[in-house]
């Protein structure tokens, strides 16, 4: 199964980078890229319990009210891409010079 967290931030409390740095520390979860904020597999109960547990300690105390979907295994499922991807290597010089 997988489900997706949304996540709803006001701009009195806990900045969005600073819940994603929490949400990587606690929770092992990292923003992605799509309709959804965050996204986790799991296949058992005791699995989902866990997961959704270290979600809700990341956004404890931050005001960030969120909000959980689960769906089953769908057959065009595609594997989220983790955001900001990372920076891609660059030339140190400009292929113009």
């Amino acid at each position: 199964m997988h489900s997706y967290v949304d996540l709803y931030f006001a701009s009195d409390h806990v900045s969005p980078l600073d819940v994603s740095d929490r949400l990587r520390a606690t929770a092992g979860m990292e923003f992605i890229i799509g309709p959804h904020d965050i996204a986790f597999e799991w296949h058992t109960v005791e699995e989902f319990r866990t997961k959704l547990a270290k979600v809700h300690a990341a956004l404890k105390g931050t005001g960030v009210f969120y909000r959980i979907e689960t769906v089953t295994d769908e057959p065009g499922f595609v594997e989220p891409v983790v955001w900001p991807p990372p920076a891609m290597k660059s030339h140190t010089v400009h292929p113009g010079y």
